[in-house]
């Protein structure tokens, strides 16, 4: 088993290093031909075993950085059988650590388990962890079937346009529905007014007060006059 290879079957999860042998393999039965160099950077063309199709692919072997034109691995995150082929014949052991994608290696899918594990079982229940993991399984295994087939990705690439637009639909119905529910239950009281002392009754003005003081004066004066 070639280093790289076992390096796969050491980070990968058991059905992404089935996939990285299959690259490999094609990578295997392709030829290549030095195109340019300069300095650390070379440029390799990889041709398929029926020879019907060819790809560039760039190789930096101080950096160990690899760049294929057919994009394999900016669209699924594995490197394709053209960037193996050239990291092959210049004696690369190990899958660099830039093409090592993180969500894809058996550390990402125990970290997965092991937080699934620490919750209780009522939490467990209602946790989507496991589904979430077996989907993402069945999508990624269906992206490689048709990475190839170009009428296959746009069949893919439509439905996922079709399906998220559906999904939204839905959420935004549900949203609807909860707050259609809340507003009806919800009744809106006034608020408790808080009695203070002396509340309810008006001040007097400056001028009620001194009308006040002088009648009083005038009826004092009145008793007088009166002998009382």
């Amino acid at each position: 088993m070639a280093g790289i290879v076992r390096h796969a079957s050491e980070v990968y999860t058991l059905t992404l290093f089935k996939e990285f042998n299959k690259e490999f393999m094609k990578g295997i039965s392709a030829t290549s031909t030095l195109i340019g160099e300069h300095d650390t950077t070379t440029v390799y063309r990889v041709t398929s075993l029926m020879g019907d199709r060819s790809n560039e692919v760039i190789f930096d072997s101080s950096m160990k950085l690899i760049a294929c034109d057919c994009l394999k691995f900016e669209r699924f995150g594995m490197l394709c059988c053209h960037s193996l082929r050239i990291l092959l014949i210049n004696s690369v052991q190990r899958i660099p650590d830039a093409y090592i994608k993180n969500r894809w290696t058996k550390i990402a899918k125990s970290k997965v388990w092991d937080k699934f594990g620490k919750v209780s079982l009522a939490e467990k229940v209602g946790r989507n962890i496991p589904w979430r993991h077996e989907i993402i399984r069945k999508f990624y295994n269906l992206v490689l079937t048709a990475e190839e087939n170009e009428d296959a990705i746009k069949i893919i690439e439509e439905s996922h346009k079709k399906d998220s637009l559906t999904i939204d639909a839905l959420n935004s119905t549900k949203n609807v529905d909860v707050l259609t529910d809340a507003s009806s239950s919800t009744k809106i009281l006034d608020p408790t007014r808080s009695k203070t002392k002396g509340r309810g009754k008006r001040a007097k003005g400056h001028f009620e007060t001194r009308k006040k003081k002088k009648v009083g004066t005038s009826n004092s004066i009145q008793s007088k006059e009166f002998g009382n």
